[in-house]
């Protein structure tokens, strides 16, 4: 391709002089237009050049998460059903409707220039946040963590970040947030892959180089006064990385960043994390009385996927907190009852198992 460029270039230079082109196409603009008709100026990584491809407007917002997540990620419709709080059946549908679209429109997803991607920007932020959560906590298969979505995940925002534009202050948030949980890493499971509940984490074993690095993006990214839903998770996960040990966790501030985020991201998880750190700050009893609001709030939500087993164990905990010993284990028992999660069914049972020790 190089070759083959330097060629057509040089041989325009000598027609250029031959026929004193006008100046539009005079000879300090040639070579810009070759390089464009070469791709130089093309998104460099093919993986991230086909995410940009995928987000076509033609296609709703929500139709080209689906369609990249199925196609390029490689994600189950369950898989994407609890990325997005939906059903399978409904996530079936959006896919045949995305590609009968695709068909019908004869719409060509054809990656833009680098300078022509700034308006997919935002919702590549989306399809990585939502890569990297589901590598961060498996919803499928016998894994806690998925290690290759999260390097995945860290490595096309790194590329983003890369990109000039408006979109830096919020991709420097999105990395800070996935280096900041990938730090704890090494401490979220034991030798055989059961998950480690963050108040007994043995701390020297996280990362603190990613830690650094997630402290260097944050601070990047607070260089402009946008606010999203990045700052303010990567925020919290700060909180939680810097802090000596769990009793010295900052849940204050933790329950006042899940209440700005509230305003921006109106969704049960989000409550739900919510509920849980300000249980953390203010007793059990204050996170059950807003899990209460929160069930009938989102009634309809709460079934189908995985937010009703979030509930549950959230619930669960916070009984347990209260010493509601045998409530709390019925919530467990719901839970249980609603993961078909191999590592998720083992933690459940070693907590009801602990109730009664």
């Amino acid at each position: 391709m190089q070759v083959s460029k330097n060629k057509l270039l040089n041989e325009i230079k000598k027609r250029s002089n031959r026929a004193r082109l006008k100046n539009e196409f005079a000879l300090e603009n040639l070579e810009d237009t070759i390089d464009e008709l070469y791709l130089d100026k093309e998104i460099k990584d093919s993986q991230l050049r086909a995410f940009f491809a995928c987000c076509n407007p033609a296609l709703s917002k929500k139709e080209q998460i689906i369609i990249t997540l199925k196609i390029l990620s490689g994600f189950s419709n369950s898989e994407i059903a609890n990325a997005l709080l939906s059903t399978e059946s409904s996530i079936k549908k959006a896919i045949y409707r995305a590609k009968k679209s695709l068909q019908e429109q004869a719409i060509n997803l054809n990656a833009p220039f680098a300078h022509q991607a700034q308006d997919r920007i935002e919702t590549i932020h989306t399809i990585i946040y939502l890569i990297f959560n589901e590598g961060y906590k498996r919803t499928t298969g016998n894994s806690v963590i998925g290690e290759d979505l999260c390097f995945e995940a860290s490595r096309l925002a790194f590329l983003i970040s890369q990109m000039e534009g408006t979109h830096l202050s919020e991709t420097h948030a999105l990395l800070a947030l996935i280096y900041f949980s990938m730090a704890r890493f090494p401490a979220r499971v034991n030798s055989s892959g059961e998950m480690i509940e963050l108040e007994i984490q043995d701390r020297s074993k996280w990362n603190s180089e990613l830690i650094n690095a997630g402290s260097m993006f944050l601070k990047k990214s607070r260089k402009s006064n946008n606010l999203t839903k990045y700052h303010l998770e990567a925020t919290i996960a700060s909180f939680h990385c810097l802090a000596e040990n769990f009793e010295c966790t900052n849940w204050e501030m933790i329950t006042k960043c899940y209440k700005t985020l509230l305003s921006l991201e109106d969704n049960p998880i989000v409550y739900i994390n919510y509920a849980v750190a300000l249980s953390k700050w203010k007793g059990g009893k204050a996170g059950l009385l807003l899990l209460d609001e929160i069930e009938s709030s989102f009634s309809s939500v709460f079934k189908g996927n995985s937010t009703q087993y979030l509930f549950h164990c959230a619930k669960a905990s916070m009984l347990t907190s209260s010493s509601d010993f045998q409530l709390a284990k019925v919530y467990y028992q719901k839970a249980y009852e609603l993961t078909t999660h191999e590592m998720d069914k083992v933690f459940l049972m070693k907590k009801m198992d602990e109730l009664f020790l």
